[in-house]
């Protein structure tokens, strides 16, 4: 993971600073630009812009009809926002749809996308796939991503279609608990778990812990930058 964080890092240093950062308007004209020649990610930023009412007036329609183009260009980002929408967050711009979402969240998915791997986890799950469920969610937790971990160990703890693991349950909510800083209450309860696992499962569980290094793809690291990637997207192709 550090080495995938260095890589951004490093990417995101050849910006400028803070206090000499584009400003909004620049920046959603650049990625006009770019959006004329039909570039799906300056699209998909675009869309994020009137998703949030960065550097524009927000407005969720135009972002809806931006993240359409951007899916229809192949961007998973925008796939995944597509897809949030049919999610039960479409603002009643669209009707609820989750076989649409889960459709189009899979493209971010399988792109490596590790909040879209947790949803189409969710998804499936509530269309009774447990099993496909599970494999989405270990994708994410591969990644670190910090909800699907602490949702790994809760369902080993007792849920449908997943069978009881208590070393998992101890170690991956160590794991949530460390990345996190996790509140007392969460302390106190991991320590009274754990109390009641045979020293052959405490080791199990410490082995676990001790070789979890998630790994973030690059498309999560974009996802994550947010703005950051729209700049470096303007950024480099101003220089070619």
């Amino acid at each position: 993971m550090r080495t995938a964080f260095l890589g951004l890092s490093l990417a995101l240093a050849a910006l400028p600073s803070c206090g000499n950062a584009q400003s909004q308007g620049a920046l959603i004209s650049d990625l006009k630009l770019l959006a004329s020649q039909e570039n799906a990610e300056a699209i998909y930023h675009l869309g994020m812009a009137f998703h949030t009412g960065s550097g524009v007036k927000k407005d969720r329609e135009k972002a809806l009809e931006y993240f359409r183009k951007a899916t229809d260009l192949g961007d998973p980002l925008a796939a995944y926002k597509l897809g949030c929408y049919y999610d039960g967050q479409g603002y009643g711009l669209v009707d609820d749809d989750l076989d649409l979402a889960l459709q189009h969240k899979m493209v971010a998915a399988e792109a490596g996308y590790a909040l879209a791997q947790q949803d189409v986890a969710s998804l499936l799950a509530r269309r009774g796939d447990f099993e496909s469920a599970v494999v989405w969610l270990e994708r994410a937790v591969d990644q670190g991503w910090t909800d699907a971990i602490a949702t790994y160990a809760s369902i080993h703890n007792g849920a449908e279609g997943v069978t009881k693991d208590p070393v998992k349950v101890a170690a991956y909510f160590r794991i949530f608990i460390s990345r996190t800083d996790g509140s007392a209450n969460q302390r106190r309860w991991l320590k009274e778990f754990e109390q009641g696992l045979t020293d052959e499962e405490l080791q199990a569980t410490k082995l676990i812990v001790q070789s979890f290094e998630p790994t973030p793809s690059g498309l999560t690291l974009k996802a994550l930058a947010g703005q950051r990637s729209a700049e470096l997207l303007v950024t480099k192709r101003t220089k070619t």
